[in-house]
């Protein structure tokens, strides 16, 4: 694969099927079946001080996902590491030394023989892409929370789609997004499974304070998220027990305080649930302290970094 960065202008670059490109020309045939069919593995991986967080549980994930789905492309694990860091060391020249990036991957089934006619170039081979962007948060969901509201549509069960496979068919999410907001035109939706009990938001995992136990969702039936652990392992640090359980709509109604983890924001602090305040309706102290012990963790303020990119 071409790795060199020399013929390259100093604009951000992505990899697509072993090229380093610019990132405005890295694009995908309109028959390429993760948009044919949809059929996509992910990960977001995001960086603190130009280095990415926990990037091997992020490439274990990616392994099992492919594994799951029958995908081997080209580029190894090993390989996908290798460029993931060669990247975000380039890509990062282009923004502050205060700001981070966010490195999405993707790998796809590669092109369709069929759907273009005869004209794709490499059927059979999974289509690999890794390109960065400038991470820039919101504030206002640290200062003052999320709303999350929950929809009709349900999360895909278990018997369909493995949940510990990360994918990006999100249709079920738009329709479920489109509800919501119907109901709050600033919330995210929050999906049940099919027996009813919380699963997870589009882009994170959920944990509830009930007294001194947090819950979050099983594993069985919610993808396991890479924040969601580390949250997990900083709140397990400071005495709390975190089990995770099945909890229904009207349990988690009852929860002290809310928090939504993910790639991008780590922790934030969920405020409003179906149009009712969670507490007293503020971000709480389980979440201020989780995220203070985060940011020490990592070296980095992370809601003054918000705040400095919004």
């Amino acid at each position: 694969m071409d790795t060199d960065f020399v013929s390259c202008a100093a604009e951000p670059l992505a990899y697509l099927n072993g090229e380093f490109v610019q990132l405005r020309e890295a694009r995908l045939p309109v028959w390429d079946l993760g948009l044919v069919q949809g059929a996509t593995i992910t990960e977001a991986i995001r960086t603190f001080r130009h280095q990415p967080f926990r990037l091997e549980e992020h490439l274990d994930r990616l392994e099992w996902s492919l594994q799951g789905v029958s995908l081997e492309p080209k580029e190894s694990i090993g390989q996908i590491r290798h460029l993931i860091l060669e990247l975000v060391r380039f890509n990062a020249t282009s923004v502050p030394e205060s700001q981070d990036l966010l490195v999405n991957l993707f790998v796809t089934a590669g092109e369709s023989q069929v759907h273009s006619g005869g004209f794709a170039r490499q059927p059979g081979r999974p289509t690999v892409g890794i390109l960065t962007r400038p991470l820039s948060l919101p504030a206002t969901h640290f200062h003052a929370g999320i709303s999350l509201a929950i929809p009709a549509v349900r999360h895909i069960p278990p018997s369909i789609i493995d949940p510990r496979i990360k994918y990006r068919s999100r249709l079920h999410w738009h329709l479920a997004e489109i509800e919501a907001r119907k109901a709050d035109p600033q919330a995210e939706a929050l999906l049940l499974d099919l027996d009813g009990f919380v699963t997870e938001t589009a882009r994170g995992n959920m944990i509830a304070r009930f007294d001194q136990v947090l819950k979050t969702p099983s594993e069985k039936t919610t993808l396991a998220g890479v924040s969601q652990q580390v949250a997990i392992e900083l709140l397990r640090r400071t005495g709390l027990a975190v089990e995770r359980a099945n909890m229904t709509a009207d349990e988690l109604a009852n929860a002290s305080e809310i928090l939504l983890t993910s790639t991008t924001a780590c922790v934030v602090p969920v405020t409003r649930l179906n149009g009712r305040g969670v507490g007293d309706g503020r971000p709480g102290p389980t979440w201020r302290s989780l995220i203070s012990d985060w940011s020490e963790m990592v070296g980095v303020d992370i809601v003054g970094q918000a705040s400095a990119s919004s």
